[in-house]
């Protein structure tokens, strides 16, 4: 029993050090952000066509160089600059980092963009977090800790497709068949909504929408969400209900009850009548 307790102690005092590590990266990545007074910049294309700028690339490299300091062995995932796996065999930790998720919502001068991080332990979500600079707001999970600067960490509870609010950021990256999927869950929902990319599940945590469904993620795009989403009593996979991992083909749904989640999931594999 003794060894019970001071696991948890161990295990509570670690979450306790990662946490205020998540909260300074959020702050580290808005301090980027202000010294460019969030200007729209100019814009490029990476390899696979999505769009980046120096923006981008100068926040991932802050958030880097501080886990350097204050977690010099973990691993890193991060969008603009890959894995580290090279010099961090056996860590058990891996930060995944997203420094500007919805570059094409900053470089068009929208506030629907905002910085990802997410811990994974063993492999597992351990703690993420969603900032949104442009609308000062915030939210952090970890097994134990939970913050959110603007409202409760609760989904809405809906259970039925027909009241549910849809969320999908660019159903241009469904494949033919993901699109007519998509399509019939679309026109069972109470409404629907395109754009939005983090913002989407932030609304979901928060209670403001039912489900996001996307196609062509990336592991940066989705593990940050996986502890916010459950801590707000909602569920994420991929289409075919199984869990997310750095491995995931990058189909995501979420939803904001159970119940809610396997009806579309349903009507996604086509096994509903909906």
């Amino acid at each position: 029993m003794v060894h019970d307790l001071s696991d948890a102690q161990t295990q509570l005092e670690r979450e306790d050090s990662y946490f205020q590590t998540v909260e300074e990266l959020c702050d580290i990545a808005r301090q980027v952000f202000a010294r460019h007074d969030f200007a729209i910049v100019g814009v490029s294309k990476k390899a696979d066509r999505s769009p980046v700028t120096i923006v981008d690339q100068q926040v991932e490299i802050a958030l880097r160089e501080h886990l350097a300091r204050k977690h010099p062995g973990d691993s890193i995932r991060g969008e603009e600059f890959g894995v580290d796996d090279e010099t961090k065999a056996g860590t058990r930790a891996r930060w995944i980092l997203d420094p500007l998720d919805g570059t094409r919502a900053y470089a068009t001068g929208s506030p629907m963009w905002g910085t990802l991080i997410g811990v994974l332990w063993d492999g597992e979500p351990w703690l993420g977090a969603i900032d949104l600079p442009a609308m000062n707001r915030r939210m952090i999970a970890g097994q134990v800790r939970a913050y959110c600067s603007y409202a409760e960490m609760k989904t809405s509870g809906c259970t039925a497709v027909d009241e549910a609010r849809l969320c999908t950021t660019m159903p241009d990256k469904f494949t033919e068949a993901q699109r007519t999927s998509y399509r019939k869950l679309a026109d069972a929902v109470s409404v629907y909504r395109y754009s939005g990319d983090c913002a989407n599940y932030a609304g979901l945590v928060a209670g403001h929408c039912d489900l996001v469904v996307e196609s062509g993620l990336s592991p940066h795009d989705y593990l940050p969400m996986v502890p916010l989403i459950e801590r707000a009593g909602g569920i994420i996979t991929d289409w075919d209900g199984r869990p997310l991992s750095e491995s995931s083909a990058g189909h995501v749904l979420a939803g904001a009850t159970p119940q809610l989640h396997a009806l579309a999931k349903q009507i996604l594999l086509g096994n509903s009548s909906c």
